[in-house]
């Protein structure tokens, strides 16, 4: 059995690693190399791996000079300014893969990943996603890059595609059991296709991220205009009891035949990966999210602050997804009496989460156009 590398620091970074939990940097971009600080903190085993976001891209660009000889050659060769993103993105993963690789090798691929996004324009045509995935992970060049795809649109129908082709997959902006139910199927029926043309279904790996913040915030605020007397006991619940309810999905889903079956022939389970699209979010608040989410082979996506706070906390109580479908589902259930129905409410997530993205990549290539 591979898990994450122990840290060299102890405290509660030594108890999630003890829990089987990976962490990852989240707001990741060229700074983080040019200044040592991806390789130190890989070096002391704190990041297993990254995260790369157009937003934290377009924040460097706009305060440092790490981007600038690139960005120089490329407007040189006249490149429009979505090659230059891409471009610019590749070159950050192929580097940030190089810095991880000795993980990637050391847990026989668990981790050491590199996560990075392609035009959120794209959600609505399979093809195109496919098309630009794999020319964006070609210019990569690396077995531990992973395309992030959202579940709207066509991303599912993509990442299956993808999955065959051995383009490995980060599926995001999950907000419900159903959802992940079926990031699931397309994992285990990309890895099907993948062996039934003769490869090995250890050249590909996926993840699924969950954002509680979103989802808790829109539930939320729902409780609040609801007459019911229990809806204020319920406020902060919603995001929590689905995560217990998508990992006790995700406990059974490797119990099934059909996963017995893919994992004989070297198949890696498809990896829970929490994490926050709020870039304001505090620090406080994104390890009062790791406490409450604390399972076995699931990861955290963290900014590096909070990382460097986790660093100094004082530590955790353990497991606490594990064991508590029946709490869950009581949740779900008065959460329902008081009128809400987070499935129904998942569509609505995933396209606000999506627009988010939208709006980070037009910064980004604003940004670019104006370098």
């Amino acid at each position: 059995m591979t898990t994450r590398p122990r840290s060299k620091r102890g405290g509660a970074l030594d108890q999630l690693a003890a829990e089987g939990v990976g962490l990852w940097l989240d707001d990741y971009h060229r700074g983080w190399l040019t200044d040592g600080s991806l390789e130190s903190l890989v070096a002391d085993g704190l990041v297993g791996g990254v995260v790369s976001r157009p937003a934290a891209v377009a924040h460097a660009m706009s305060g440092t000079t790490a981007y600038r000889d690139q960005l120089n050659r490329l407007s040189n060769a006249a490149a429009s300014a979505e090659e230059r993103v891409y471009a610019l993105i590749a070159e950050d993963a192929r580097a940030a893969c190089t810095a991880l690789e000795p993980v990637f090798r050391a847990t026989e691929g668990m981790h050491g990943w590199v996560s990075l996004a392609i035009a959120p324009r794209l959600a609505a045509d399979a093809k195109a996603i496919v098309d630009h995935s794999r020319q964006l992970a070609a210019m990569v060049d690396r077995p531990n890059v992973l395309i992030r795809i959202p579940v709207v649109g066509r991303g599912l129908a993509a990442a299956g595609d993808l999955l065959a082709h051995r383009v490995s997959v980060h599926v995001t902006s999950v907000f419900s059991v159903q959802r992940y139910a079926h990031a699931v199927d397309t994992y285990f029926r990309g890895l099907e296709r993948a062996t039934a043309d003769g490869h090995a279904a250890s050249a590909v790996t996926s993840l699924v991220s969950l954002d509680i913040d979103h989802l808790n915030a829109r539930v939320d605020a729902l409780l609040d205009g609801s007459a019911d007397p229990c809806a204020a006991a319920l406020r902060g619940q919603a995001g929590v009891a689905t995560a217990r309810l998508v990992y006790r999905r995700y406990e059974e889903s490797l119990g099934c035949s059909r996963w017995r079956s893919l994992v004989a022939g070297g198949a890696r389970p498809q990896r829970l990966l929490w994490t926050s699209e709020n870039a304001r979010e505090s620090s406080r608040t994104a390890l009062d999210r790791v406490e409450q989410l604390i399972a076995w082979m699931t990861l955290h996506a963290l900014p590096r602050a909070a990382l460097e706070a986790l660093d100094h906390s004082e530590g955790f109580h353990g497991d606490t997804l594990s064991g508590e479908h029946g709490s869950a589902c009581r949740v779900m259930d008065a959460l329902g009496r008081a009128g809400i129905v987070v499935d129904s409410l998942a569509r609505d997530l995933e396209a606000a989460a999506v627009e988010r993205e939208r709006a980070a990549w037009d910064e980004l290539l604003t940004v670019v156009q104006a370098s």
